[in-house]
């Protein structure tokens, strides 16, 4: 089925040279002893893809660590931008080094990597001195496990080569990988024992949880807050100085491998559920595999391998990200699209400020009825006392989906890399925004339910955010049924109930389609405003104070018909 895709991009994409002025000075940092040195160049026709570059692993090898390191444009302020990614030797059947061999990616923040039989440093080295790994321990973001003899491969994403325009002499990123081999017993002695995941329920009850969708820790990116104080500043009360979540999903970059670290942490934080995530990064949009306990395939530009003539051929096509999203669904987690609107890549200038951020795909890519979840805010409330003006865009995207007929969650996340730190003016504290969950039971399946039910809102502010309820009772012989967020009414109308809790000197806006049909004045802690609607479309609350936006519900989808209340059957 791939073969007319693959053939048509060879006719489209030449194979291109990486031949031209190697970089004959060492990588900074840490000194290395390499046994293997590779250098090439890179031009913009490779941007968005993905290139393997191969190299053989002698027998008895213990452990292996890989410096990179790329050059500058001559002028101009872009920066050349290139990832990396491990991945040990092919397994029987495979064309395409791919899941079975992914050994770990660490984007463009892991300049130097370490990949051996043995886990992670301790916190406290980790604390200490988050770019320098003991030596022999496998680097946060890579997995560890047996170095297996053979054709290994570095994987390098081009996630930006500066065009000649923009200030590079040529249009093209030279580039160098170090590559040393240990063959210490010292560092394969304490083979890793990833610690079991415990999947009971938290809290059996029903109710609404609050939780934060888009976590980072010490996986993601050097430097990052450890899992335990992140973990800690969650879960403690708002009234202790924490974030006072019922959950959270933990979205270390890509690859997984603080997964098996979890279960250290359960025990010591009862009561509240950290669920296995990842984000997938993509080098036109990020989406989080949640709560799949599978690695998925990120790559959906095209792979290249690169030949020791320095030529580069396509071992690999293209993939939409709707592919990604069937794949976590067959594992049994569930999928959402982050940040869509942030950072328009309208120039290369805006493109470098958060690259692949801004989701680029068409909706015939995303196949948007695949997405369970979408972030209409993620990240601070507020500037500088002034509206995120990404929340107001990807509400207005948010509309646009549900209004014409796709059924998605609302969701606020905080996409903290800091745990309760938000010293940066476009950092956010763990919870800032939030996502209130109606859900069976506090567990992965229960949260996941109620987001693949639609049953969220999104509490924009964080803690302080009022908390809202929508209901609904169709017209008709179905009268007696009652609705809530993200259900669906098939009904000639029905009669809304929204409610505001702890809201007092808000303004509640009933909007449908993405248009406001009424703005309330919010008098008490405890306010109800009831209304009835005739016309089909997406039903929603939003809450402000002020001009600032507090809370963005999931809506009620009113569609005609006579079948009453629909809501959806947890897969």
């Amino acid at each position: 089925m791939l073969r007319p895709a693959l053939l048509a991009l060879m006719l489209l994409v030449p194979a291109a040279s990486a031949q031209a002025a190697p970089l004959t000075t060492p990588c900074g940092g840490r000194a290395i002893a390499p046994d293997k040195v590779i250098t090439g160049e890179f031009g913009t026709e490779l941007n968005k893809s993905y290139v393997m570059v191969p190299f053989d692993v002698p027998s008895n090898t213990t452990a292996i660590r890989v410096k990179y390191c790329w050059d500058r444009p001559e002028g101009g302020t872009q920066r050349h931008t290139l990832d990396l990614g491990l991945y040990e030797p092919l397994k029987p059947g495979d064309k395409v080094w791919g899941e079975r061999e992914f050994r770990g990616w660490g984007g463009s923040s892991h300049p130097d990597v370490t990949v051996s039989a043995e886990g992670f440093s301790s916190e406290t080295d980790y604390t200490a001195n988050p770019r320098i790994e003991v030596p022999g321990k496998t680097t946060r973001a890579f997995l560890p496990g047996r170095i297996e003899p053979g054709r290994w491969a570095v994987e390098l994403g081009v996630a930006a080569v500066i065009p000649q325009a923009d200030g590079d002499a040529d249009g093209k990123v030279g580039w160098r990988v170090e590559i040393e081999y240990a063959d210490d017993p010292a560092f394969a002695d304490q083979p890793y024992k990833p610690m079991p995941y415990d999947r009971r329920a938290a809290r059996r009850a029903p109710g609404w949880y609050q939780g934060d969708l888009h976590v980072h820790a010490e996986h993601s990116a050097y430097g990052n807050a450890t899992m335990s104080s992140s973990f800690r500043y969650a879960f403690a009360p708002v009234a202790q100085g924490g974030a006072g979540l019922d959950f959270i999903t933990l979205t270390d970059y890509v690859s997984g491998s603080a997964w098996g670290e979890i279960g250290y942490f359960q025990p010591f934080f009862p009561g509240h559920l950290i669920i296995p995530s990842a984000e997938v990064i993509t080098y036109r949009g990020h989406t989080n595999n949640q709560a799949s306990h599978h690695f998925v395939d990120y790559r959906t530009g095209p792979i290249y391998e690169r030949a020791p003539d320095g030529q580069v051929h396509l071992i690999r096509g293209a993939r939409d990200p709707r592919e990604l999203f069937d794949e976590v669904h067959r594992f049994g987690g569930w999928t959402q699209v982050n940040h869509p609107t942030i950072w328009p890549p309208v120039d290369t200038g805006a493109a470098a400020l958060c690259r692949g951020c801004f989701w680029e795909y068409t909706d015939a890519q995303t196949d948007w009825s695949k997405v369970d979840a979408f972030e209409v805010a993620t990240g601070p409330a507020d500037i500088n006392g002034t509206q995120n003006p990404f929340t107001l865009t990807a509400i207005a995207r948010y509309d646009e989906l549900t209004g014409t007929g796709y059924r998605i969650a609302a969701v606020g996340s905080s996409d903290s890399h800091k745990a309760g730190d938000n010293s940066g003016a476009l950092d956010a504290p763990i919870g800032e925004a939030r996502t209130a969950v109606y859900a069976d039971e506090l567990s992965e399946r229960g949260i996941r339910c109620g987001v693949q039910g639609r049953h969220t809102y999104a509490k924009v502010s964080g803690s302080t955010a009022p908390d809202v309820r929508l209901s609904a009772r169709p017209w008709g012989r179905h009268w007696w049924q009652r609705a809530i967020v993200g259900d669906v009414i098939h009904a000639a109308g029905a009669s809304f109930k929204a409610r505001v809790l702890g809201g007092n000197g808000t303004q509640l806006l009933v909007v449908r389609n993405g248009d406001t049909l009424a703005t309330v004045p919010v008098t008490s802690d405890d306010f109800v405003y009831r209304f009835g609607g005739v016309d089909k479309g997406a039903w929603r609350l939003q809450v402000m104070r002020g001009s600032l936006v507090q809370d963005v519900s999931s809506p009620i989808w009113l569609v005609g018909g006579r079948r009453g209340v629909e809501r959806e059957r947890c897969r």
